[in-house]
């Protein structure tokens, strides 16, 4: 996880500036109503021998994608962050896809939750959950970028307003100011599309769904919804909405 510096030669993409990759959003918009396995087919194909990898924390939608990833591409990496706030549900269907043989890479943050709690004082989630999200999930997600050419996630646009404008092509960057490329091949699908899949792949998932969870965190910042807002439970009653995985 100690790579660095790709700036995606051959690709058009310049390092440290505000660009895009040549093309990248004509080839986004091109994608538009293609199927989750055409997009993941199409991004496998151009990208070959890229550094391509999903990231994952288990959710249905990250869930379905590594299913629909693996069927394409069985040895494509899975990088997931363990914050160290994980319910044990979560490692479960996690270690139920590495029984499966996929390739899970688990990435923890630099700082432990005991030295956290010296530096922060404790249970920083509560007081400051933006920079318990800093420290424990977008520090890692940045190491994970230096891993890594093309980054594909598994957000769809219906899941909030603050993903309702998410391409399917799309950048992130890394800590050096060099950009990857950001695939979101489920970003069309609705809920029920991602149950659907599931149901019909019998694709393992998190058990918590089952008992009212719709959006699964960290155990402290998670909670069942209140209404019908699918991420209402994730830091109930603070005003977030996002870790900031999504805002690199």
């Amino acid at each position: 996880m100690t790579e660095r510096g790709s700036d995606l030669a051959g690709a058009g993409l310049e390092s440290g500036r505000e660009t895009e990759l040549t093309g990248l959003a004509e080839q986004s918009a091109a994608l538009e109503g293609q199927s989750a396995e055409a997009i993941l087919a199409w991004v496998f194909e151009r990208w070959a021998g890229r550094r391509v990898g999903l990231s994952s924390a288990f959710g249905p939608e990250g869930c379905a994608l590594i299913h629909l990833a693996r069927q394409i591409r069985p040895d494509v990496p899975v990088y997931t962050i363990d914050t160290g706030y994980l319910f044990a549900e979560t490692i479960a269907v996690r270690e139920a896809f590495r029984a499966q043989g996929a390739d899970i890479r688990v990435v923890e943050p630099l700082v432990t939750i005991r030295a956290q709690a010296e530096r922060h004082g404790p249970d920083l989630f509560a007081r400051d959950p933006d920079a318990c999200c800093d420290i424990r999930k977008v520090e890692p997600m940045r190491r994970v970028l230096d891993a890594l050419d093309v980054w594909i996630t598994a957000i769809r646009r219906d899941q909030a307003a603050t993903r309702a404008g998410t391409p399917i092509l799309g950048t992130a960057r890394r800590a050096d100011g060099s950009l990857v490329v950001k695939v979101a091949p489920l970003v069309a699908w609705t809920r029920k599309d991602t149950w659907r899949y599931l149901i019909d792949h019998d694709v393992p998932y998190n058990a918590l769904l089952d008992a009212g969870y719709t959006s699964i965190g960290c155990e402290p910042c998670t909670a069942r919804p209140p209404g019908d807002d699918e991420r209402g439970g994730r830091w109930s009653g603070t005003g977030k909405t996002e870790c900031g995985i999504h805002h690199l």
